[in-house]
């Protein structure tokens, strides 16, 4: 039933549009009626809220209609809130009561015009407290769910702040994430995700998935400024359940950010699905991807805030005006505070992003550290994670109509023989922040993308390791892989975690 969720918010949005262009109408008439907020969760059955509303110029109301089951107790025009209850028990086969609906009112202002605003409502059976399993990163996969996080705790460590509030940050859907609440007693911040169905060749529906998606939660500070901040990324197929058993580590199947992983698939929307975010070495905070799975343009993918605006990426550098930050560019203490800012490498410091020194300890190849970008239970892969794959000797050899439509490559462990596909989904350069990923080898004279780089937690010199592959489009012969490269920290690249 809860699939019917954003049908229902579609339609309180559409109600409101006509209310606007009904208010613009009438020049002579002024009157203004609304919810405050498009919906209300409630908990458990039975409970009671107090839902505010707006109403100038508005001389009566009344309820038109409610959700089967749903007590509306009280209109109280004085005050501008209606109350209302939810029913005593979860849907049943009884058709007894709705879990899911709209409450749609209609107000009537002095000169006879007639309003009509809606509200959803939604008894929220199903929901997942994580808030003891704090970390930098989250995995959501249960859909029509409530889910409770923790946003006092820095990284999963004992380190905590005190937010004055908390909200939405980016997401990449503008309705991934719906119902947010902040609770300042007890540092928590709960969220509702819904469901997309999965359908058969026939059209039936074979089951509800959690939307894929990533977002990122921060906290501020009463100043509004960002205190820290948390990665969660929702993924239909469960992650535990799909692992790379390698002879040294336990590698995830897919990157991190990423919605599955392609396996070599040439179907472009399972490519895209494998790209996942883009990391600084060192930073905890992802960056988007591409906009389209071939890197067309080169263009970001979209990413919306709370309001469903736009949410741009920054690029910044020393010569970045920062009149009103409390940090400067090139800190640790910006990049907290400036999730979005993508921090251009520094000449000065071999093109680090932090300018005055290199911090050797953001992420560490011994533990997991504060900065740690991977969920609880799994961290960046420690220096070396690498060494023991190579390329598929299958693919190495293969001609170029084979290999060019999997955008990456299978690489085997040399010990256990298993087998890690790895898509190519390049970086994003320390010097410019644009995403880069074309080889310059030319498929009938068009460049390809198929560059891999993955960070480890390894240093070498100034710089930090990568795993990195190249796939020649003209002769496999000048295919290469590294499992041990050194990239200037300022570049952005992807994350296979693996197991702690």
């Amino acid at each position: 039933m809860k699939t019917l969720f954003r049908g229902f918010f579609s339609f309180a949005v559409v109600v409101m549009l006509c209310i606007t262009a009904l208010c613009s109408c009438d020049k002579e008439e002024k009157y203004d009626f609304k919810f405050e907020a498009p919906g209300r969760i409630y908990s458990k059955p039975g409970a009671t809220q107090v839902i505010p509303f707006i109403a100038h110029n508005i001389t009566s109301m009344s309820v038109s209609s409610k959700p089967k089951g749903w007590n509306v107790d009280k209109v109280d025009m004085q005050n501008w809130t209606i109350t209302v209850t939810a029913p005593d028990a979860y849907a049943d086969d009884s058709n007894k009561y709705e879990e899911n609906g709209l409450l749609k009112v209609t107000g009537y202002t002095a000169a006879g015009t007639v309003i009509y605003i809606s509200s959803y409502l939604s008894l929220q059976n199903k929901a997942i407290d994580i808030t003891g399993i704090y970390s930098n990163s989250y995995i959501i996969s249960e859909p029509d769910t409530r889910y409770i996080i923790d946003v006092t705790h820095i990284g999963e460590t004992s380190q905590k702040i005190t937010p004055a509030d908390a909200k939405i940050l980016w997401q990449s859907d503008s309705k991934l994430i719906n119902y947010c609440e902040f609770k300042p007693e007890d540092g928590t911040f709960s969220f509702f995700v819904g469901s997309k169905e999965i359908k058969d060749s026939y059209g039936r529906v074979e089951k509800l998935v959690v939307p894929e998606g990533n977002a990122v939660v921060a906290a501020y500070d009463n100043d509004g400024n960002i205190l820290w901040s948390w990665h969660l990324w929702l993924t239909p197929e469960i992650v535990e359940e799909n692992l790379i058993v390698a002879s040294s580590d336990v590698f995830m199947d897919r990157n991190l950010g990423a919605y599955s992983n392609s396996a070599g698939s040439k179907v472009g929307e399972d490519i895209f699905n494998s790209y996942g975010l883009f990391y600084q070495w060192g930073r905890k905070d992802p960056f988007v991807g591409p906009r389209d799975y071939n890197f067309y343009a080169n263009s970001d993918h979209y990413v919306y805030t709370a309001g469903g605006g736009y949410a741009n990426i920054k690029y910044v550098d020393a010569k970045t005006d920062t009149e009103g930050s409390k940090y400067q560019v090139g800190t640790m203490e910006y990049a907290v505070a400036n999730p979005l800012s993508f921090v251009l490498g520094s000449e000065d410091n071999d093109f680090d992003w932090i300018y005055s020194s290199h911090d050797n300890s953001l992420w560490n190849s011994s533990q997991k550290s504060i900065n740690d970008p991977c969920p609880r239970g799994w961290r960046v892969p420690k220096a070396g994670a690498f060494a023991s794959f190579d390329i598929a000797e299958s693919e190495d050899l293969a001609d170029l109509e084979a290999v060019r439509g999997a955008y990456g490559w299978n690489l085997v462990d040399k010990y256990s023989g298993v087998s890690m596909f790895m898509p190519g989904a390049g970086r994003r350069s320390y010097q410019t922040g644009v995403l880069t990923n074309m080889n310059n080898y030319g498929y009938d004279n068009v460049p390809m993308p198929w560059v891999g780089h993955y960070w480890t937690a390894g240093v070498i010199g100034t710089q930090a390791e990568s795993m990195f592959f190249d796939l020649n489009t003209t002769r496999a012969v000048n295919n290469r892989y590294e499992p041990a490269k050194k990239m200037y920290r300022a570049n952005a690249m992807q994350v296979r975690c693996v197991r702690e």
